[in-house]
């Protein structure tokens, strides 16, 4: 019997799942070649076999709606103890990492393939120090260039002229592995609403508020052509309580508004038509904390995964509007969620990437050996003064 066509055989692997194939590239080299090429990797990602990432600090990946089998994933530094990580955002199956403190290592993790890749580092720079500098960071795929790309905005109020303000925009391509400077600067002042950003068609968004902490136009960042934009948010009843969180769902971008009492749920079935904008429902709050994040519509449609932000993961009903907080086996609360696909990218340079963690180690090396420095001039200091102390009362000594 004559063999399978390749193009047979290929049809038939699209259709298994990422754990059977990552088995399946020992059985020939046709079939590795097959499952490791750039073409059946974007092909097979386009069929949307989706998981559920959360963390509890550490992160898992569990099956989608369920929340069932967790996964103890092994991505870079979980268990580094200055400080740890965490997601900044999932885009067609890869997850962006930073770490919480200095250096701030960036890396991006595949958690199907377990593999990961450190971003070269990129150093705040000295003029966007904190307390009055903003930095905000944001991961997603650009669909014109089919690449990945990291973005880091930084941004700091001048003290020259009121109003005044210094930007920077640096991109990283993964295609090119390199950090570039952004085509365009930030052209106005922003504070994003807790500083995470979601993307839809190729566009980075975060939700931000002015002064008196009322919610703005959303700002948009297009990977492609690295140009801002603004999206306007639904019309609603003005209140000073009102908080945005912002998501995408069912391919929409998504708003939800909290009132003090309650939250409404608002989808843009066309993205940048401000009269798109439509009302799903309106919820009452179980407590006037609780603000509501949007993640993803069930399998179903019939309930909207949410995070009850900075307490828990939750469902939100549809019908019912009723809120469950979701608690998969062995857990209690989890801190965030993010929806991931399968993606079959394995980093060819996954190697020990302990970067972030060597320059920790170097970096407290140094500080040690400052230290003992300064110690040893303190010490100086001291010596001389008790032997001149010593060499006053060796006289008055002698003549008694």
């Amino acid at each position: 019997m004559s063999p399978l066509p390749v193009d047979v055989i290929t049809d038939i692997l699209l259709r298994l799942p990422a754990k059977s194939l990552l088995r399946f590239k020992s059985v020939c080299k046709l079939w590795y070649d097959t499952i490791d090429s750039p073409d059946f990797i974007k092909r097979h990602v386009e069929k949307f076999n989706l998981h559920m990432i959360f963390a509890n600090p550490v992160v898992y990946m569990c099956d989608f709606d369920t929340f069932d089998n967790p996964t103890n994933l092994d991505y870079p530094f979980k268990n580094l103890e200055d400080g740890g990580v965490y997601v900044v955002g999932s885009s067609r199956g890869l997850l962006c990492f930073s770490m919480h403190c200095y250096p701030y290592t960036i890396f991006l993790y595949n958690p199907t393939t377990q593999s990961h890749k450190t971003l070269p580092f990129l150093p705040l720079m000295s003029t966007f120090y904190y307390p009055r500098g903003h930095v905000y960071l944001g991961f997603g795929y650009d669909p014109v260039s089919e690449d990945y790309k990291c973005v880091k905005i930084f941004l700091r109020k001048s003290d020259a002229e009121v109003g005044s303000f210094k930007s920077q925009v640096m991109v990283y391509s993964l295609r090119e592995d390199t950090w570039k400077r952004g085509a365009h600067d930030v052209p106005y002042y922003f504070y994003g609403h807790f500083g995470y950003s979601v993307m839809l068609h190729g566009i980075m968004h975060w939700s931000i508020e002015g002064d008196h902490r009322v919610p703005l136009p959303m700002v948009g960042f297009n990977l492609f052509d690295e140009t801002f934009s603004s999206v306007s948010l639904p019309n609603y009843h003005t209140d000073i309580c009102v908080r945005a969180h912002i998501g995408v769902v069912d391919d929409c971008l998504c708003v939800m508004l909290n009132h003090y009492c309650y939250c409404e749920v608002w989808v843009m079935k066309e993205y940048g038509e401000a009269t798109s904008w439509t009302k799903l429902c309106r919820v009452g709050k179980r407590d006037h904390f609780d603000d509501l994040r949007p993640i993803s519509f069930s399998k179903s449609q019939k309930e909207l995964f949410v995070i009850l932000f900075l307490v828990n993961v939750a469902s939100l009903d549809l019908e019912t509007l009723e809120i469950t907080n979701v608690e998969p086996p062995g857990f209690k609360r989890l801190w965030s969620a993010h929806v991931c696909l399968e993606n079959l990218l394995v980093f060819r340079d996954v190697k020990d990437v302990d970067m972030g963690t060597q320059q920790l180690r170097n970096r407290s090396i140094k500080m040690r050996k400052l230290l003992m420095a300064k110690t040893e001039r303190l010490l100086r200091i001291h010596a001389t003064r008790i032997r001149a102390n010593l060499e006053q009362l060796l006289p008055s000594s002698e003549e008694s």
